[in-house]
This record gives C-alpha cells, structure tokens and sequence, in this order.
C-alpha cells in the first residue's frame, strides 16, 4: 500500500528532524576520495534530467502537494496550462494570487542548508558547489556556485514574449517559479543526499523538477506546465524554438 501525501511528508520531516538532532554535536567532516570521484557521476544524473522531455502529471501534482504540506500551506488546486506562455497570460490577469513559492523554497532549501553546512567541511561544500552542475561553467580556480540559468531560462523567454504585447511590463512584478536556479541548487543538495547526508526534503523538489516545466505556487492554487517537446539553440546559444505539441511558440 503506497503512503499518502500526509503521511509521507511527516515521514520526512520526523526524519529530518531526528537527523538533525543526531548531527548537531559531529564535527565537520572532510569528504573522502570515493565521495569526491561520485561527483561526475552525480553530475551525469542531472544532465540526464535536464534532457529528459517526459512529463509526469501525477508525480507532479504529488510533488508539488507534499511541498506545500512540508511549508505548512494547504493542498493547491492544481491547474495545468499549455506552455509558459498561457501561464503567463494567466498571471498577468490574475495580480490577486498570493506567491508562496518563495517560502516554499525557502523552508526546504535552508534546511538542506543547515543540514550540510552542520555535517560538511566548508572547503569541500565550495567544490561540490562548483562542479555538481552539469550546464555549469567553472572560472579560473574559484570554487563557488555555479549558476545555471537554465533553471529560469523557460520563465524569462516568455516574459520576453509576452512583452512583445504589454511593453509596459515590469518583469519583477511577476511570481518566479519554483524552478528558478533549480540546477544549481539542486545538483548540489542531491549530491549530498546521495553520498549520505540525510535531507529527504529536498527529493519533494526533485520529483518536481523529473516532472513537469514550469510551476508557480500561490494560495491555494499552483499553475504547472508540461515540459517542452523541443528546445533548439542556434551556433550562438539563441533560443530559437521552444515546441509544445509540435508548435514553435516563439514564431
């Protein structure tokens, strides 16, 4: 019998929780040679999920309920929308929707924070940082986070389009959705995760992240898209066809 959402998340937390308590009085640790040659591995993982057009409609949903129970928020109305471009439409008709992806966000990725930052060296959190994204690009010998913008790259591409049609937008006047730097934080927390450090929380967004494109999270409603059939770059790394349902959305 396969555990409700409930039950799971109070699984996780009950589990975090006790990790955590455990943790507090360990020193930091330096990560071993067969844990650092993990990496590429780790890194393999990512890329395939970066590249990986399916989408999970019922994992999503699943996923993104169990991250509004884990920050205390009730079940969303889950509605799903064509493409990024259709959400936005939605959205800029809809200024009363209350965000509550950033508190989401905050709630599980500080915790992971915590949880590694208690447990690991710090040298070592900066090396996993640069090099556990696979669309990162390192600089010189600064071992920092490397960003991907990948991770928002379906969310900006259509605020350019929809400015096509409102100039006057103001972008930041717009909700994020739950995906923003989702490469680069979470290639980096599910490392961690896999070699041992004990942060179940962060597998609520990586689910999310396997199953669909975009998602915004409101009160008592979260707006998904499916992932696109297509991405096309051309020789300079333009974006020059983004297909739903074999339709360019960009012409």
């Amino acid at each position: 019998m396969s555990l409700s959402i409930d039950t799971m998340v109070r699984s996780v937390k009950n589990e975090f929780s006790s990790q955590q308590l455990a943790q507090v009085s360990m020193e930091r640790r330096k990560l071993v040679k067969l844990e650092v040659d993990y990496i590429p591995q780790s890194r393999e993982k990512w890329a395939e999920i970066l590249d990986d057009r399916t989408t999970d409609r019922e994992l999503a949903e699943n996923a993104i309920n169990a991250c509004y129970l884990y920050a205390g928020l009730d079940r969303a109305r889950v509605l799903w929308t064509e493409n990024p471009l259709t959400a936005m439409k939605i959205l800029l008709d809809r200024p009363d929707l209350v965000d509550v992806g950033s508190s989401i966000l905050h709630q599980i990725c500080n915790s992971c924070d915590r949880q590694i930052d208690e447990q690991i060296a710090p040298e070592f959190i900066d090396v996993v940082k640069a090099y556990a994204n696979p669309r990162a690009t390192i600089v010189g010998e600064q071992h920092q986070m490397a960003f991907d913008p990948l991770g928002d790259f379906l969310n900006q591409v259509s605020i350019c389009e929809i400015q096509k049609s409102h100039p006057h937008l103001d972008p930041m006047s717009l909700p994020t959705t739950l995906q923003d730097y989702r490469i680069a934080y979470l290639s980096y927390f599910d490392y961690f995760h896999q070699i041992g450090v004990e942060i179940p929380q962060i597998q609520l967004l990586i689910d999310l992240a396997r199953s669909c494109g975009n998602c915004w999270a409101f009160e008592n409603i979260a707006i998904l898209t499916p992932k696109p059939a297509a991405l096309e770059f051309n020789d300079r790394g333009e974006l020059m066809a983004l297909v739903y349902d074999g339709i360019n959305i960009l012409e």
